[in-house]
């Protein structure tokens, strides 16, 4: 299978990043300029695993199970390392960089959700957070490959931060994990945005998990708090959405968003911090409570406003929109 979907390059790969940085006459991702050693071994954790995202199988195939035995099988497997959530979905061209080439035929979804207290810490602690998540993704995917070569006998590669071929948030809707929102982000029942993904691609004999609908993207039309929230202005309002395959999908305007979330030296996250999906479908009385405080403190702060409470440099205009937490 050849692959067909265009997928966004990160930080000094990104030619949009470097073109942002050559108008400012920046030499370095003011974010990444910003030496956080915590977030660093972080980095360093999956970059230690990009060797071993694939390898040679060295077990034979055993008894052949059906589809629904092997998936339900792997799915234990990958709770049991440390996945909050396993969703599968048939690999497609459209799930794929293009010009990647696999004869694999089932992607495998984990995620690993972000603890919403550290919303309440600060950007820093947000921002570490966020790739301690990711390192964590990592290892579980690395491991989860390894075993289907090592134990099923079946070809299998992890994607994730260390170096992945497969297009997130399509795969992440396709296996079932949630709907998607209007700050570009798949929302969950359970964890609402909150999570990091990886993925692990295979010719094990696998069953297909469905798309959900819960009315996330309902709620999102009348929801402006992740529009209005945002210090770039970068999130379209809700009639502004486009239709792929059926699924709405409003888009993020990446330029925009950068001035925020690369541009300036702190963590930004704030359409996901925001989002009420943390609490509204799972009840959990305890991140609605951390939720209000942490709409509290951003009500204080105003919008067009970063974390750190300086105005972003964006000049998106956010400061003209209404100011309605609700």
């Amino acid at each position: 299978m050849k692959g067909t979907s265009w997928i966004r390059r990160q930080d000094m790969e990104d030619p949009l990043l470097n073109r942002l940085l050559q108008e400012r006459g920046l030499d370095d991702v003011p974010f990444f300029a910003r030496r956080l050693p915590a977030r660093e071994a972080h980095m360093r954790r999956w970059a230690e695993l990009a060797p071993a995202r694939d390898g040679e199988v060295t077990a034979k195939p055993g008894k052949s199970e059906s589809p629904a035995a092997a998936t339900a099988s792997i799915k234990n497997q990958a709770l049991d390392l440390g996945a909050d959530m396993v969703g599968i979905a048939g690999l497609q061209p459209d799930f794929l960089e293009i010009g990647a080439e696999l004869d694999h035929h089932w992607v495998i979804a984990i995620t690993v959700h972000e603890h919403y207290d550290k919303v309440l810490g600060g950007p820093d602690a947000v921002d570490v957070e966020a790739f301690r998540v990711y390192a964590r993704c990592a290892e579980i995917s690395t491991e989860l490959a390894r075993h289907i070569r090592a134990n099923l006998g079946h070809k299998a590669r992890a994607h994730h931060n260390g170096g992945t071929e497969i297009q997130a948030v399509p795969v992440l809707h396709q296996a079932g994990f949630g709907e998607l929102g209007k700050h570009g982000s798949l929302i969950n029942p359970e964890f609402g945005a909150s999570f990091r993904p990886a993925f692990v691609t295979t010719t094990l004999p696998l069953q297909a998990d469905a798309p959900i609908n819960f009315g996330v993207q309902d709620y999102c039309t009348k929801c402006r708090l992740c529009t209005q929230a945002c210090p770039a202005g970068a999130i379209a309002g809700s009639a502004e959405f486009i239709t792929t395959g059926g699924v709405k999908r409003w888009l993020v305007d990446i330029e925009k968003c950068y001035t925020a979330c690369r541009l300036r030296p702190e963590y930004c996250h704030l359409c996901v911090d925001v989002c009420p999906y943390i609490h509204k479908e799972n009840g959990n009385a305890e991140t609605k409570n951390i939720f209000k405080t942490f709409l509290a403190e951003r009500k204080a702060a105003g919008f067009g406003v970063a974390k750190s409470g300086a105005a972003s440099s964006a000049g998106s205009g956010a400061k003209d929109r209404p100011r309605d937490f609700r």
